[in-house]
């Protein structure tokens, strides 16, 4: 079954981390509309495009159980998403279940709690990721989605590359650090002048979009310079690029011979490590012989806590629902059998005990490793306009791999340009109230 939200959602996901640890923002009054009457009643649902086998058989199924609720589903891109939604909020004309794309959604009030229904329901939420609950769909101490399905990004490597070169496997539960990572690599790699025949030990993408944001902010996420900046993310950064000049890694112009940026290395068996998508990666690495591992991603130094991005269908009700209690029956029914439903399509359930009752992982060490690994997720910095403040980022890797600026100086350089964009940020996020 193929997941809407593939890597794209890596990036919300990290757009959406803990707004608990920001500054105060006022919440919207959890739900009061009397109950459900049982009358005959339709709930409009937007959401991404890419869930042609799962949303029917969702729908069918809710509306099996029940019969005065007839869920309407609209599909949207992922690219259009969030200016749908907009243009919806300035027009009143909201839908009454949506994907919480956007924080400042749930700042403005545009959702409501569910909270009360959460515990009306006895829905226990030690069972679900609490990465996805603390950074994705939290706010103020409020809970406001969950989700069917677990996204992550992890360490994925060869264990039969492993073997044939006598090294131990990374651990499940313990990061690598940085320079683990580096050296593992080069020992894994196999050098040829024919780059079709050659084997990278590792991928060395930017570190931004896959490490913890504390490495980068200031614990309030008002600090960008002086964190990004520090001396560990500097020598990660120095690290990464070395392992590109080393030909540990493949560069952008080697994976541009051998088919582009979304070559799967691999699974071709090409790379014996790689920073991805458990979504994807699981699904192409059990479509091949290759007996593989996951772990969490690397961290700036050893002992550094394991950190693991993760991402959920976040789905909320809109506070302008005209069926607000009857929204939240469909939320609760995605969160207990819609789960159910996911592992049925052979997906990992947010629910780690429907995962667990369920035999998700069934007897692939690979499975089990990324079921102790994702279960690492945690809580981190909220920071709004994350993805302009770390821009940057990408130039600097760059001008260091070339060669032309200092591992210390690209970083100063995106830390004094990153940091005005933050200011401007949080400007605007202090500005948004309830309406």
């Amino acid at each position: 079954m193929k997941i809407a939200s593939r890597i794209l959602v890596v990036v919300m996901v990290l757009a959406f981390v803990l707004s608990a640890c920001g500054p105060a923002a006022t919440t919207a009054a959890p739900a009061t509309a009397a109950p459900s009457t049982g009358e005959t009643v339709t709930l409009n649902l937007w959401i991404f495009e890419g869930e042609q086998g799962f949303l029917p058989n969702l729908r069918d199924g809710f509306q099996k159980t029940h019969p005065n609720i007839k869920l309407e589903i609209t599909e949207i891109p992922e690219s259009d998403y969030v200016t749908k939604i907009d243009v919806a909020l300035v027009a009143g004309s909201t839908p009454d279940i949506g994907w919480i794309y956007e924080m400042r959604w749930m700042k403005a009030g545009k959702f409501l709690p569910i909270d009360d229904m959460i515990a009306t329901k006895g829905v226990n939420l030690e069972e679900y990721n609490q990465g996805i609950i603390k950074n994705q769909c939290t706010m103020n101490g409020k809970l406001y989605c969950l989700g069917s399905y677990l996204g992550a990004v992890l360490l994925f490597y060869n264990k039969d590359m492993f073997d044939a070169a006598g090294l131990p496997y990374p651990s499940a539960t313990v990061p690598l650090s940085i320079d683990e990572y580096e050296a593992l690599a080069a020992e894994l790699t196999q050098p040829n002048d024919d780059i079709a025949k050659r084997v990278y030990g590792a991928a060395a993408p930017c570190s931004y979009w896959w490490s913890d944001q504390s490495n980068r902010f200031s614990p309030d996420g008002l600090k960008y310079e002086g964190y990004v900046n520090d001396d560990a993310t500097i020598h990660e950064f120095g690290v990464l690029a070395d392992m590109v000049k080393m030909g540990y890694a493949p560069s952008p112009s080697d994976l541009s011979l051998l088919g582009g940026a979304d070559v799967d290395l691999l699974s071709t068996k090409q790379q014996a490590m790689e920073i991805t998508d458990n979504v994807i990666a699981i699904e192409n690495l059990e479509a091949t012989d290759i007996r593989w591992g996951a772990a969490p991603v690397p961290v700036e130094k050893k002992g550094d806590q394991p950190w693991a991005p993760v991402w959920t269908d976040s789905l909320g009700v809109f506070s302008d629902s005209e069926h607000p209690q009857e929204a939240l029956e469909f939320i609760y029914y995605m969160i207990t059998d819609g789960n159910q439903l996911r592992l049925d399509y052979g997906s990992l359930p947010l629910n780690s005990r429907i995962a667990a009752e369920g035999n998700w992982a069934g007897d692939s060490e690979g499975r089990q490793e990324a079921v102790q690994a994702i279960a690492l997720a945690r809580g981190t910095v909220f920071v709004p306009g994350f993805w302009d403040v770390t821009a940057f980022e990408e130039d600097a890797l760059n001008y260091i791999i070339e060669g032309t600026k200092s591992p210390k100086d690209a970083l100063d350089e995106a830390a004094e340009r990153g940091q005005e964009v933050l200011n401007n940020a949080w400007v605007t996020w202090n500005t948004i109230t309830i309406e």
